[in-house]
């Protein structure tokens, strides 16, 4: 079964959709690059599902896993994609949404050039399109990890930042989002091309691929086949975890009604831990959740920050409201990749 025939994520998608105003959608065409990932497939499914679109354009490396995924969505066409290769695009999209990148922590230390470029060079590429082609307006996907490390009990607010340990090899994931979204903000500074930024903080959902080793993906799976959850540290770190139905709706209503140039928190109103994220997912799979250490190679991959939630009021006052709770969000995740693995 393929993920937009479950009943159950149908369901979420249209609630969600009918919880929003996306009507500046209406006739467009939207080019989303990463649209085969965790947030850039659900952003395809929620544009599917409002269906008011003339075309969504999916950039992705593999025509084949485009096909399992969106196979029969007339309005949806692949355009192969990669960001680490140079673009020829025969497209003119009203709107570019660039989500493509590595975006698995043992990437960062595996693959470090790789995590920088795909990050910068692609939305470079894509900036000198929308600067030549007069794109409407380009969305970059950046990450809350952009704010570093800091010791305050406050979520993180636009504008406030730690540090970053640039002699770690892991920040440079973090160095190539605060890269990439300067050269967004330098591009509309001296060209004037019109793009806005998205700060996701910590996303699940059912549209993530059973490889991603994120722990909100890892536990889903884990947790919908009956495998017992491990947890590798006290779980106490503080996260927004967001359902990946209401991330792509955030990411898209800062597409359509964000100021020009300004970046905005994706997150979810609740504060929630990793160990409260890992016992409603246990709960949901029914199975056990058990605590143990973490192997050296583990350590390295962890994300350094200890509270990374978010303050989204930025992105309500636009008009934004949750359509699910977190508890809600992670229980359906389960439910419906048993659903698909049935």
């Amino acid at each position: 079964m393929r993920l937009l025939e479950s009943t159950l994520y149908k369901a979420d998608l249209l609630r969600a959709v009918e919880n929003s105003d996306l009507t500046k959608l209406d006739g467009k065409k939207i080019f989303v690059t990463g649209g085969l990932g965790l947030i850039g497939s659900a952003i395809v499914d929620v544009l599917v599902t409002y269906n008011k679109i003339d075309k969504v354009y999916v950039g992705a490396r593999s025509e084949k896993e485009f096909q399992f995924r969106f196979d029969g969505c007339h309005k949806v066409e692949y355009v192969h994609y990669d960001a680490l290769k140079k673009i020829d695009l025969n497209i003119k999209p009203d709107y570019i949404i660039s989500g493509a990148g590595l975006a698995s922590p043992e990437l960062y230390t595996e693959k470090p050039v790789e995590t920088i470029l795909s990050n910068f060079d692609g939305v470079h590429a894509l900036l000198n399109y929308s600067k030549n082609n007069g794109t409407q307006r380009l969305l970059y996907i950046s990450s809350s990890e952009v704010y570093g490390n800091k010791k305050t009990v406050e979520s993180f607010m636009e504008g406030d930042y730690g540090e970053v340990d640039i002699d770690n090899i892991r920040s440079s994931y973090t160095v190539a989002k605060r890269a990439s979204e300067m050269l967004c903000k330098s591009y509309a500074s001296e060209f004037g091309v019109d793009c806005v930024i998205a700060r996701p903080g910590h996303i699940y959902g059912p549209s993530a691929k059973k490889a991603d080793k994120r722990i909100s993906s890892d536990f889903a799976f884990k947790a919908a086949t009956g495998e017992k959850l491990v947890m590798k540290s006290s779980g106490l770190q503080k996260r927004s975890y967001c359902y990946s139905v209401d991330c792509a709706i955030q990411i898209l209503t800062a597409l359509l009604k964000g100021e020009k140039g300004q970046a905005y928190n994706i997150g979810h109103d609740e504060i929630t831990t990793i160990r409260q994220m890992a016992k409603i997912y246990a709960e949901a799979g029914n199975v056990k959740l058990i605590i143990a250490d973490p192997t050296e190679n583990e350590l390295k991959a962890f994300n350094p920050m200890n509270n990374s939630s978010l303050n989204n009021n930025r992105i309500k006052q636009l008009g934004y409201r949750d359509s699910f709770t977190v508890e809600e969000g992670l229980k359906h995740t389960v439910y419906i990749l048993k659903e698909l693995m049935g």
